[in-house]
């Protein structure tokens, strides 16, 4: 059986046994209450140590929001060791309210803290912000329109039992809206996290909304069977913290799951179904609910023009992505198909050149060596060498038809593509004449430096079925030239 299994058994027996005893023992009978405030005391320290767990395997965000939460629970735990003083050693009267009740309400800002630095948001924190209210609000209205209002009315209760009777209810609905919020909002591995912490905000909201209500008839005593709701809650956290797994680099990425979307407008479409049937049934809506349901409403048309406007910014955002990427496409494409030093073409694109050029028209390949050049590298270094061969580029571009090709094939060779020249003879000239320029000086970094060129010719032939054969031919071509003694008239060699 795995641990997770387990844990969910132990939970599940320990709140059926803890609601069929209350239901079995008289109510109101003291053995009855002390197993109520004992369980639900365990239940809470359990949450906590749980909670405290997984701040110990997590770290940053997460650690931090274990931790709040874990104090949430302690808080809990101590309001109930209030009630149990009281319950116990007072002959089973507690005032209310009493000093454990702001143990009770410091888990609200502690559970809310926690959930959302171990589930938080980082974008879009006003549409969030909104589909919280809008939750908050639907929830309200709900509990309002059945169980707070008459809470509210009653006469029986002083001003700070009614303010805390309210309390209760009020922060369950700000604790069940953030989790809701979150639930959609989690990544992958923090889902059912995510769903339990959900399950046990709206467990807690059942006690508190039962003890409102039984508290409003002066009916409530500690060990009703509503406890059990309480004691759910805190198993549901519980288990979601038993589950969290530990925070990797990557996990605060926000993975929104498409259905989930649709949550937080199921609140509204509930409080909206409330709101008919009330008037259907003859009721009237009492202003503070008219007001409360026409704020809902407005905040779901802010909220769609929020998206609208994120939508809008995402749609431009991702245009310019879009360009970027292409940008980087063209530069990617660029950098695969030329000299990085030179910026002519490169081997690949010189081959592909020669392979796309039309059948029937004369192709003819130049391939140059230079002369001298390692003497540059050596004595003037290799700074001198790259400007050296960014210079012949130049001058390779610049006598060149706008047709031709030049590219860079390695260290100091060079080639030149001439698709449809008229002849062989076409191709010697521009190779006597590179062959005459290159014997110029060159003034490199403030040095005069002399070089030469070895050039040779190939042109395609029938049967040739490849680039390779011609360049083949004109690097034969090339080495013939190079060959020929030291001083003598450049020449062209025909192969």
């Amino acid at each position: 059986m795995s641990p997770s299994l387990r844990a969910g058994l132990l939970g599940a027996g320990l709140v059926v046994g803890h609601f069929t005893a209350l239901r079995v023992l008289p109510p109101g009978s003291q053995a009855a209450t002390n197993l109520s405030v004992g369980v639900l005391i365990l239940s809470a320290l359990i949450a906590a140590a749980s909670a405290g767990a997984a701040a110990r395997r997590n770290t940053g965000r997460a650690r931090y929001g274990w931790a709040v939460l874990a104090l949430g629970m302690v808080g809990w735990a101590f309001g109930e060791s209030v009630w149990a003083f009281y319950v116990t050693f007072r002959e089973g009267h507690a005032p209310f309210p009493n000093v454990g009740d702001f143990g009770f309400l410091l888990m609200v800002p502690g559970a809310v803290a926690g959930m959302v630095a171990v589930l938080g948001v980082r974008r879009g924190l006003l549409r969030v912000m909104l589909d919280g209210l809008v939750i908050a609000g639907s929830l309200l209205f709900l509990s309002w329109a059945f169980i707070l209002e008459p809470v509210y009315q009653a006469g029986n209760l002083t001003a700070g039992a009614k303010a805390m009777s309210l309390a209760y209810p009020l922060s369950d609905v700000l604790l069940a809206a953030v989790a809701l919020i979150l639930l959609h909002r989690a990544a992958p591995g923090h889902r059912a996290t995510a769903a339990l912490i959900l399950a046990a905000a709206l467990a807690l909201s059942v006690g508190d909304l039962g003890f409102a209500y039984l508290n409003q008839h002066s009916t409530y005593t500690c060990g009703d069977p509503i406890d059990t709701g309480w004691v759910a809650g805190f198993v549901l956290m519980a288990l979601a913290a038993h589950r969290a797994p530990a925070a990797r680099p990557g996990d605060d990425a926000e993975q929104s799951v498409p259905i989930l979307l649709w949550l937080p407008y199921l609140p509204l479409a509930l409080a909206v179904l409330a709101a008919v049937d009330l008037l259907a049934s003859g009721d009237r809506l009492s202003a503070f609910l008219s007001v409360l349901l026409g704020t809902v409403l407005l905040l779901v048309l802010a909220r769609q023009l929020v998206a609208l406007r994120d939508n809008t910014a995402l749609s431009r955002d991702l245009h310019r992505v879009v360009a970027e990427l292409r940008e980087r496409e063209n530069e990617l494409h660029h950098l695969a198909y030329h000299d990085p030093l030179t910026g002519l073409a490169n081997r690949a694109l010189f081959v592909s050149a020669a392979e796309a050029a039309r059948d029937d028209e004369t192709l003819a390949v130049l391939y140059l060596d230079l002369d001298g050049f390692k003497p540059v590298n050596d004595v003037h270094g290799h700074a001198a060498g790259d400007a050296l061969l960014i210079e012949v580029g130049r001058l390779l571009r610049a006598h060149t038809r706008a047709d031709d090709l030049v590219a860079r094939l390695g260290g100091d060779e060079f080639a030149v593509l001439m698709p449809g020249v008229s002849g062989r003879s076409e191709a010697e000239d521009l190779a006597r004449r590179l062959t005459e320029r290159l014997t110029q000086p060159f003034g490199i970094l403030g040095h005069t430096v002399r070089i030469g060129a070895s050039v040779g010719v190939g042109l395609r032939e029938e049967g040739d079925l490849s680039v390779d054969a011609l360049l083949r031919r004109a690097d034969e071509s090339m080495y013939a030239v190079k060959s020929t003694r030291p001083g003598r008239r450049p020449v062209v060699e025909r192969v």
